[in-house]
Formats: structure tokens, sequence, C-alpha cells
């Protein structure tokens, strides 16, 4: 019966941490898409569409792994504007998680010109 606890606690303890991971890359990829000069310099819809799928590419193969996260990725990135103003979008990213295979989506909103 002990032995049971210890492994459902260990694999809680995993879980948990795993989800802190998560939350930790989601706040970094969020922060690269905000501060993302190229993206922000951006004139219309279709320049954020181009600039998007750089930053998918940049984020996977350097920014993410070189940030010390294995095992998680940005499987999805798109960007439309707000129907107020044009210049403000909101960009919505998928993160996939390999270890725990789940996806979790968040959104950032950006301004840009």
């Amino acid at each position: 019966m002990g032995f049971a606890l210890v492994i459902a606690h260990k694999k809680m303890s995993m879980e948990v941490s795993r989800v802190s991971e998560i939350e930790a890359v989601a706040n970094l990829v969020g922060g690269f898409i905000r501060q993302d000069r190229r993206l922000l310099d951006c004139k219309d819809e279709e320049e954020v569409s181009s600039r998007l799928s750089e930053l998918i590419a940049i984020l996977n193969d350097d920014y993410i792994s070189n940030s010390g996260f294995a095992g998680t990725e940005v499987s999805t990135i798109t960007g439309s504007p707000l129907i107020e103003d044009d210049e403000i979008f909101t960009i919505s990213f998928k993160l996939a998680d390999n270890l725990a295979r789940r996806e979790e989506a968040y959104h950032v909103v950006v301004s840009i010109r």
C-alpha cells in the first residue's frame, strides 16, 4: 500500500512540475512575441502573417531549446486584427508538450506600426 502511494505522489509531482514548465515557456514565448521588433514594425495583416511564419521557426529551432526547455515547441501561431482597430492584433499560439502529449493555447495582444 505504501509503495502505491509513493508512486502516485511521484507521478503527481512530475505532472505539477511539467505544468509549471509549460507556463514558463508560455511566458517566455509571449514575451518574445511582444518584443519582436520586426513584428511590431509590420504594416498590414499580410506582413504579420509572414513574420509569424518566421517566428515559429525561430522559436522552435533556437529560442525555446536554448532557454533550457526540452520537449516543448510551438505547434501553431496565428494572428488576427481586432475588429475595432486594425493596428492591434491578437496573436494566438499553441504549445505542444511532447512529454505529456498535450497542447495548450495562449494569446498575446500586440500593437503594430
